[in-house]
C-alpha cells in the first residue's frame, strides 16, 4: 500500500472513531450496530479474539494446558484427546464420513492418551468413532467444545474446537458439491506439543 493510501485509510479510521464516539455519547449505540451490521460485528469480535488467543501446550502425559490463561487445563478424557490430536494433525481438515481412512492414526493417538485402558475397549471406541452411521464423533466433538467453553469465551473457543468448514468443488460435470471438512482453526504456531 502506498503512503498516500495508507494515510487516507488512517484518516478514515480517525473519522470513524470520532463518529462512533459522538453516537455513543448521544446514547445511539443502536445506530452504530445498524451501520456495522451483525455480520461485521461478528468478524470484529473474532478479530479481537485473535489477539487474546493462548498457546495450547500438550504435555508428555497428554495434559492440555493454556499457559496464557493462567495455565488452566482443558479437562478431556483420553478418547477426546485422541480425536483432538487427530484433527490437530490435519490442518487441511477431515470429513467425518471418511474418518475410517484415519482409523490407524486415531488408534495410535487413543493408545497413547489411554495407556492404562483395555485394548479391546479402545478398539470398540475406534469402531464407533469411524462408523459414519454412528453419532459418536459428533458427541466427542460436542464434549471437546464444551471443555473449551468452560475455560474461555465463545469467540476464543471457536479457534480451538473442531468445527465445520465447507469447500465448494466443481467436478467436470459442471455440478457444484460440498466437501464438509472439519478443522481446528487455531494457528499452529500457538500449538506446543511436548511429547
Amino acid at each position: 500500500m502506498k503512503n498516500d493510501d495508507n494515510h487516507n485509510v488512517e484518516e478514515l479510521a480517525l473519522q470513524l472513531h470520532k463518529i462512533v464516539r459522538q453516537l455513543k455519547a448521544a446514547g445511539r449505540t443502536d445506530l452504530i450496530l445498524s451501520a456495522l451490521g451483525s455480520g461485521l460485528l461478528d468478524e470484529l469480535k473474532e478479530e479481537a479474539a485473535k489477539g487474546r488467543l493462548s498457546r495450547l501446550v500438550i504435555t508428555g502425559d497428554f495434559r492440555f494446558l493454556l499457559p496464557d490463561l493462567g495455565n488452566v487445563e482443558v479437562d478431556l478424557q483420553p478418547v477426546h484427546k485422541a480425536v483432538y490430536l487427530l484433527f490437530l494433525n490435519h490442518p487441511e481438515g477431515i470429513e467425518f464420513k471418511y474418518l475410517a481412512d484415519y482409523k490407524d492414526e486415531l488408534r495410535q493417538w487413543y493408545r497413547k492418551t489411554a495407556r492404562m485402558m483395555d485394548l479391546a475397549k479402545i478398539e470398540e471406541g475406534i469402531e464407533h468413532l469411524t462408523n459414519p452411521l454412528d453419532n459418536a464423533i459428533n458427541e466427542k466433538c460436542s464434549r471437546i467444545k464444551r471443555a473449551f467453553l468452560d475455560v474461555m469465551d465463545e469467540y476464543s473457543a471457536s479457534y480451538y474446537i473442531i468445527s465445520g468448514h465447507a469447500r465448494i468443488a466443481s467436478p467436470t460435470s459442471g455440478k457444484t458439491w460440498y466437501k464438509r471438512l472439519k478443522v481446528i482453526n487455531l494457528p499452529r504456531h500457538l500449538v506446543d506439543m511436548r511429547f
